[in-house]
């Protein structure tokens, strides 16, 4: 591209950079310095979101492990207490069975005892009125 006014005589100190006074060339990344300074800056945000987000995974984690565990320790508390709560049911049940059955066995044992007792009375009662209604002529034997 041509220049139309050009002023050879005295140019502008603006235009002018150095011996040759040319400010760009083609190729020329003038703001390279800049941009990777940028691409710096944004690679430093993301390695720091990057951090803030694996310690907030393992934050979260390390929330949920403990969680876990402290459900899994009530859950194993509480079947504790409800298996010593069903032990002592069964304590319990097998107590109050075996009390039964001693004032059963105590009842019969007595039951039987009184109808010994009233037995032995009827008998002797029998005897007694038989004794007193006849006596009874010895046995003789007829054959002898």
């Amino acid at each position: 591209m041509k220049r139309t006014k050009e002023n050879w005589i005295e140019p502008q100190p603006a235009d002018r950079q150095g011996i040759s006074g040319l400010r760009i060339f083609d190729g020329e990344d003038l703001h390279y310095q800049e941009r990777t300074l940028a691409f710096k800056e944004t690679q430093r945000k993301w390695i720091e979101e990057q951090k803030r987000d694996m310690e907030d995974r393992r934050n979260k984690d390390r929330d949920q492990d403990r969680a876990y565990a402290y459900q899994t320790h009530q859950n194993t508390r509480m079947r504790g207490m409800l298996e010593d709560q069903l032990e002592q049911q069964k304590r319990d049940m097998q107590a109050s069975t075996r009390d039964t059955n001693l004032q059963l066995a105590r009842e019969k044992r007595e039951r039987e005892q009184r109808e010994r007792q009233t037995k032995l009375q009827h008998e002797r009662r029998d005897l007694d009125t038989q004794a007193s209604i006849r006596v009874v002529p010895p046995y003789q034997n007829p054959l002898a």
